[in-house]
């Protein structure tokens, strides 16, 4: 919102072609992505291990960015059980900027997964419902949602200077989760620090390949498939 008042004063998006048919979407650096996601994404940081970024074009004119990486817990083995290690891939951070018209979130998403390296034969996503998040874009999307996988698990994340981060990207941008630690650093650069627990984020899955491998990857994970959560009125 701060951004979009901001940037008022010089509506430089006022003489674009806003068709989304003419739009390109296509590879783009994590510098650049990186840039986009802390001026105009809420959580304002990356994830800590990204592989692949793509941003949406007007012109010359970038109206978005998300970004792939490594699935939080594809480390563990979580993952070997379905047979999904080395194949699924995270979309970890996405926005599109508060001038691109209706559509555009699920346009790039859908395009970008597209472009996205044939090993992938699984994309997923999570949600955040402690934060009232549904998934509307992935539902818009025709993702399947399986909801929490690990369920009952909590986890600690911090709000550090207003903004939530999860422990992989505390640690990548202080070097450490240890209470003391972490508070003295936070302490020191004049910032304030806040522990939350918080519930197991929620899932979404796409699957991509020929119709084989996609119907042989859906059918391990089917019995998760849920109804689309709906936001409560």
């Amino acid at each position: 919102m701060k951004k979009q008042i901001e940037e008022q004063v010089n509506p430089y998006w006022k003489d674009l072609d806003l068709c989304l048919i003419k739009t390109v979407v296509k590879p783009v650096s994590l510098k650049f992505a990186k840039k986009i996601i802390e001026e105009y994404e809420y959580l304002g940081c990356i994830a800590a291990v990204n592989f692949h970024q793509y941003g949406i074009f007007f012109g010359d004119v970038c109206g978005g960015v998300v970004i792939f990486g490594q699935e939080y817990a594809e480390n563990q083995g979580v993952w070997d059980k379905y047979g999904y290690t080395g194949k699924i891939i995270l979309l970890n951070r996405g926005v599109c900027l508060h001038w691109t018209p209706k559509n555009t979130n699920s346009h790039l998403i859908s395009e970008s997964v597209k472009l996205l390296p044939t090993k992938y034969g699984i994309v997923t996503a999570t949600v955040d419902p402690d934060a009232g998040e549904i998934g509307t874009i992935y539902q818009a999307c025709n993702w399947y949602y399986v909801g929490a996988l690990r369920k009952g698990k909590t986890r600690e994340n911090y709000i550090i200077n207003g903004k939530k981060y999860g422990s992989r990207s505390v640690r990548q941008h202080w070097g450490t989760t240890k209470k003391g630690e972490l508070e003295t650093i936070i302490k020191n650069e004049g910032g304030t620090l806040e522990r939350v627990t918080v519930h197991s984020k929620h899932r979404y899955f796409y699957f991509r390949g020929d119709k084989r491998t996609k119907r042989k990857n859906i059918k391990i994970i089917k019995i998760n498939f849920k109804p689309y959560p709906k936001r409560k009125s």
